[in-house]
């Protein structure tokens, strides 16, 4: 099973996010663009996991507590490929993000996973292989605040990728709910 761990987005968010990736999509000549329901944040993607890897994941994430903080989604970006631009939506720079970020990559490693070491850069992706479509430079600012994560399952359906959650943690309580 393919698995990542991830900031679920407000159903006011990803409304936002929702009609930005609707504009995306009519200026592009291009491209394959995100549900608003499959809207969210990646802390970590940890790939194709076996179930016991899924229960040390479940471990790892029991481990991490923190207090409820508010992020803010205020500027858009591209990473140019050659088969078309992956468009994303950025968040600012926020230091209990940054820490729950890095204390989940800790426990995760001890745990025995093995994860990208490159700089956390917190993002919405809207869209993949884009061609002819250019992003506004700002949006928003809009704020959420995040009191939760989840481990998320990620198949292929038939129209695109569908992510489930599995298990979630919340701020109020590091026991998590299996979904």
């Amino acid at each position: 099973m393919r698995l990542f761990i991830a900031i679920p987005l407000s159903e006011e968010v990803r409304n936002c996010l929702g009609m930005l990736r609707d504009e995306l999509h009519d200026r592009a000549s291009s491209g394959t663009f995100v549900s608003s329901e499959s809207l969210h944040i990646t802390l970590e993607f940890l790939g194709e996991c076996t179930p016991p890897e899924c229960d040390k994941a479940i471990s790892a994430m029991q481990e991490v507590s923190f207090e409820p903080f508010t992020i803010s989604i205020a500027h858009t970006g591209a990473f140019h490929r050659s088969d078309g631009d992956i468009c994303w939506v950025g968040v600012e720079e926020n230091k209990a993000l940054s820490r729950l970020h890095d204390d989940l990559a800790r426990a995760l490693r001890a745990q025995g996973f093995r994860l990208e070491r490159k700089r956390f850069k917190a993002h919405i992706t809207l869209s993949r292989r884009v061609k002819g479509a250019l992003l506004p430079s700002s949006v928003g600012p809009w704020r959420m605040k995040v009191n939760s994560f989840s481990l998320m399952l990620s198949e292929r359906g038939a129209h695109g990728m569908v992510y489930t959650p599995v298990f979630s943690v919340s701020s109020a309580s590091t026991q998590g709910t299996i979904e």
